[in-house]
């Protein structure tokens, strides 16, 4: 969740004019590809290069420039493939994560028309008190502060009108576009990928539309948890719905407000441990992971416990991918911190479907562990030892980059929750090293009690 901004018009709904507005797009991808190939028929390497960047970036204005008028499911998806490094270019990225910033409310005419739909009466029926006014917006709906009839202070989230109708012909239409992007780029992975990346992001904004799926995820959460200083809000079952959803107001600062108030390394220390605690539990004893990294998606609270908000988002993760991707980081911090033989490693890549079964060990050693290797060191970094300092952090290099074209045609797929995984994980290092947290590093530690 962002804070509100200005109210901003009704994003179209109809297929056609959805259609319409993307075909457009499709076309300015193509023209440019013809700009692009035409340019560099005659130019260097390093010009090549440069014009392939220059290229990237210029499709991902003009997808960023489609998802930002569909708005709905679609911006939420820019959001989501801004942080897909194994599936777009860095420059690509580097344009979609502006949609995380461009959130505005529906109006309050809106808003009354939703709750009425959904709950059967006015706001001044079913609250004490309603504020009309957005206090936090997102992609699929928005949060205004209300007071119930016994004057308990609650957050109500109002999905925007419309939002589920659009997934499926919206996702389709991305896909035409990132067809166009692979002809043109030898740094997007095989439309396999691409299309997995895409099923299983319409599998979990599918679960996202439906508020009742994350009503069962906060009370899942909330009381399977055992991490005391977690708190997570109570669902109000007689005033949510499917697009309505009403819960416990938690009192506390969101990540930017909260620093600065410039809190002491101690402070910063407990909250970074209780994220990193908190990521692993769920990922060990729940098998599970709240797969939406965003900052405002958690309260520093002034009793020193840490809020968690937002459960649309949540992925159920199986024993397989769990108990392999736990043999996989040892083996990166093995491979590329000890520099030890990467026998290991290339059976658990294996298993985690990222390569086919003909896939040598030479082939793997020569031509995917350099690949790897940038990636591999910032993983591991944090792991490698007991503890790490965040304010050390080197930032994530990304995937795919210049020398991925290579490495790229290796990639078969990879289980359906890695990509999910992959993007909660990157929120956490992200998270952490903005608050500059040094904490005890043992991820394992809640394997125990499985």
């Amino acid at each position: 969740m962002v804070k509100a901004k200005s109210q901003a018009k009704r994003p179209p709904t109809s297929k056609l004019k959805r259609s319409t507005i993307t075909g457009l797009a499709a076309a300015k991808v193509g023209l440019n590809h013809v700009g692009f190939k035409t340019k560099n028929i005659f130019s260097s390497a390093e010009k090549t290069e440069q014009s392939q960047k220059a290229y990237e970036e210029k499709v991902g204005k003009i997808i960023f420039s489609v998802l930002s008028q569909l708005r709905g499911t679609a911006l939420k998806v820019s959001q989501l493939l801004s942080q897909e490094s194994d599936i777009l270019p860095q420059t690509v990225r580097d344009q979609l994560k502006t949609a995380c910033y461009q959130v505005p409310p529906i109006n309050r005419a809106l808003v009354r028309k939703q709750i009425v739909q959904e709950l059967g009466k006015a706001p001044n029926q079913i609250f004490k008190g309603f504020n009309a006014q957005a206090f936090a917006a997102a992609s699929i709906g928005q949060v205004h502060r209300a007071k119930t009839k016994d004057d308990q202070l609650i957050a109500v989230k109002i999905q925007y009108p419309g939002i589920g109708a659009t997934i499926e012909s919206d996702l389709k239409m991305i896909e035409k576009l990132f067809w166009t992007l692979s002809k043109t780029s030898s740094l997007m992975p095989r439309q396999s990928v691409i299309d997995q990346a895409l099923r299983e992001m319409k599998a979990r904004l599918t679960e996202e539309v439906d508020y009742h799926i994350e009503a069962e995820n906060l009370k899942c959460f909330k009381e399977k948890t055992s991490i005391q200083e977690i708190v997570i809000p109570q669902v109000i079952d007689s005033i949510s719905s499917k697009r309505v959803l009403s819960l416990e107001m938690l009192e506390g600062l969101h990540l930017d407000e909260w620093l600065e108030n410039s809190p002491s390394q101690e402070e910063k220390d407990h909250f970074g441990q209780l994220l990193f605690d908190f990521f692993w539990f769920s990922f060990f004893k729940l098998q599970m992971i709240n797969a939406d990294p965003h900052p405002g998606n958690f309260l520093f609270m002034s009793d020193g416990k840490l809020g968690a908000l937002d459960f649309g988002c949540v992925r159920k993760l199986s024993q397989d991918f769990v108990d392999n991707f736990s043999k996989m980081i040892p083996e990166v911090v093995s491979v590329f911190y000890k520099g030890e033989d990467s026998s290991g490693l290339f059976k658990t890549y294996h298993k985690l479907q990222f390569i086919e079964q003909d896939v040598s060990k030479e082939n793997f050693d020569k031509e995917i562990v350099p690949y790897l290797k940038p990636y591999a060191l910032w993983f591991g970094e944090a792991y490698k030892n007991e503890s790490f300092d965040f304010k050390n952090k080197t930032p994530c290099p990304g995937t795919p980059n210049t020398e991925s074209s290579v490495a790229l045609k290796y990639l078969k797929g990879m289980f359906n929750e890695q990509f999910c995984f992959d993007r909660a994980h990157l929120g956490l290092m992200n998270l952490l090293t903005q608050i500059g947290a040094e904490i005890k590093t043992d991820w394992q530690k809640f394997r125990q009690i499985i």
